[in-house]
């Protein structure tokens, strides 16, 4: 299975339209994750057009919320059947579920997730997959304590209920995004963890799992 992974697109006008081009550089995706900040403080309206494009393609798109975007947003999701926040789903064996918002912020940003909220959508989602042979995480925020977590000011801001919750679980793979400036991946244990970087950048990944084994490649539009 091939995932075309995108984060923070912050409703670019300029960039979600270049989702389309997306697309075309990306004929074996098979599965779209939307790792949230779909919107820049936006709500349904912002976030149905911006993915458009995805919702048209015919290809399954799984979703999260993040913390710029408004409640709207999340609505959306749900009424799609994309919405991933504290619930999962299994497609071809493998198991999908996320976490969406980011742990509180001094910026007070629309949707930020208390920590024992967090903890407790977290496992709900899990429980969902358990028993899938392979498990993904979605989760706006990165791990905290990571690579992928570290900002402009070299703080450590990622969520410490995402990091405690790989640690006790080890998920195959954990995809991120949230802090712009730390795309890469590291490993908790034997979890993948990547953060696909900032899609307003023109940042994002292809996800390849065969057999277990994941292979993943960066692109740029």
């Amino acid at each position: 299975m091939v995932l075309l992974c995108i984060a923070d697109i912050h409703g670019s006008r300029q960039k979600a339209s270049g989702l389309d081009r997306v697309l075309a550089a990306c004929p074996e995706a098979q599965i779209i994750v939307v790792g949230g900040d779909i919107t820049h403080l936006g709500g349904a309206e912002e976030a149905e057009k911006v993915l458009a494009p995805f919702l048209a393609s015919g290809k399954r798109v799984l979703a999260v919320a993040g913390n710029m975007d408004r409640e709207g947003v999340g609505s959306f999701l749900r009424e799609r059947g994309l919405d991933l926040h504290g619930h999962g789903v299994t497609v071809e064996g493998i198991g999908f579920h996320g976490l969406g918002g980011s742990n509180p912020t001094p910026f007070g940003t629309p949707f930020e997730v208390p920590p024992v909220e967090a903890k407790r959508l977290l496992e709900a989602g899990h429980a969902e997959i358990r028993a899938a042979r392979f498990r993904v995480l979605i989760s706006h925020a990165p791990p905290k304590g990571t690579r992928l977590d570290r900002s402009f000011s070299g703080m450590h801001v990622g969520s410490e209920e995402v990091r405690a919750f790989i640690e006790a679980s080890q998920p195959d793979l954990c995809l991120s995004g949230h802090i712009h400036e730390s795309q890469g991946q590291d490993m908790l244990g034997k979890t993948l963890c990547v953060n696909t970087g900032a899609f307003k950048d023109g940042r994002y990944a292809l996800v390849s799992i065969q057999d277990g084994d994941i292979t993943l490649t960066w692109r740029n539009t």
